[in-house]
């Protein structure tokens, strides 16, 4: 499978809101970060939304800590990417995982880590999203 991405200025990768039927996005950030950094990439964003959607450890470690050691991999590995941790991004359309809790809250189901003092909702506006993202791709945001 060709990539294309050999020689681009600049590269914006969005791992998915949601965690259930998806690959690890810890893998798959890290390996990103590789490819852009193998590629010659000269400008990486990755926007990756922090998880409250059932999100678990099989191991000892917290997923908490498993997604900040795999981001800070990704950074060692590529010293051209910036992060852009989001809380849960919302617009004029429903993304899956607000509908998701809109059909739980109906059911009477609340997951328990929706009901966890731990979990603490500051959603964002795709709109300013958007500009978070351009003014990282121009060099105004690092890191």
């Amino acid at each position: 499978m060709e990539i294309g991405l050999e020689g681009a200025d600049q590269v914006v990768y969005f791992t998915h809101e949601h965690t259930s039927m998806t690959s690890c996005k810890n893998n798959t950030l890290v390996a990103a970060a590789q490819v852009a950094k193998k590629l010659g990439v000269k400008n990486m964003v990755a926007v990756c939304p922090v998880e409250h959607d059932m999100a678990f450890s099989e191991g000892k470690q917290s997923w908490i800590e498993n997604r900040q050691e795999a981001e800070q991999k990704a950074l060692s590995i590529n010293s051209k990417m910036s992060l852009l941790n989001t809380d849960l991004v919302f617009g004029k359309d429903p993304t899956h995982l607000v509908h998701y809790m809109h059909q739980c809250a109906m059911a009477g189901k609340i997951q328990a880590p929706f009901l966890s003092e731990d979990a603490k909702f500051k959603p964002v506006h795709h709109a300013d999203l958007t500009r978070a993202v351009a003014l990282s791709m121009d060099g105004s945001i690092t890191g």
